[in-house]
């Protein structure tokens, strides 16, 4: 019996590990994971409970290497997210599963009412131009908190 315990437990924890191991893994078609020595712009985003991201500014052509400061300005929680569509839609779907889930990944994080976070990307080696920014906490993104820009060349 503890043997069965013993490897239930263990076959758990590998596939949770395989699983955040992928997840650090992907590759994106909108661009990057980038590094604080290699940001060439800031744009500060707020997220509302009005379910809107703001942006202060939208000019983002490939090659910059953005720092995203981003406030979660109400008393609901959010997250800012960056991929395609359907990056974002696969998102979503786990977020519908895991609602309380949060993120601290390459390309989402989450933030707790009046916490600024802060994400970094590298707009370069895309395939896709089309970037859509969004919270998926259910229901969000439905009631409009997104983003959808297109990376000029």
């Amino acid at each position: 019996m503890k043997t069965r315990i013993v490897s239930a437990l263990f076959g758990a924890l590998l596939a949770a590990s395989l699983s955040v191991q992928a997840h650090e893994m992907r590759h994106f078609t909108v661009g990057s994971p980038g590094k604080a020595a290699e940001v060439t712009k800031i744009i500060h985003v707020q997220a509302t409970d009005q379910m809107r991201l703001v942006f202060d500014r939208q000019d983002i052509r490939e090659g910059d290497v953005v720092k995203f400061i981003i406030t979660n300005t109400g008393v609901m929680l959010h997250e800012f997210g960056i991929d395609d569509e359907a990056g974002q839609k696969a998102h979503q779907q786990e977020m519908m599963q895991m609602p309380n889930m949060t993120h601290d990944d390459p390309n989402v994080v989450s933030l707790k009412p009046g916490e600024t976070r802060t994400l970094i990307w590298r707009f370069k080696g895309m395939r896709q131009h089309d970037v859509i920014f969004a919270c998926n906490v259910p229901g969000h993104y439905q009631a409009g908190m997104s983003v959808r820009l297109t990376v000029q060349k």
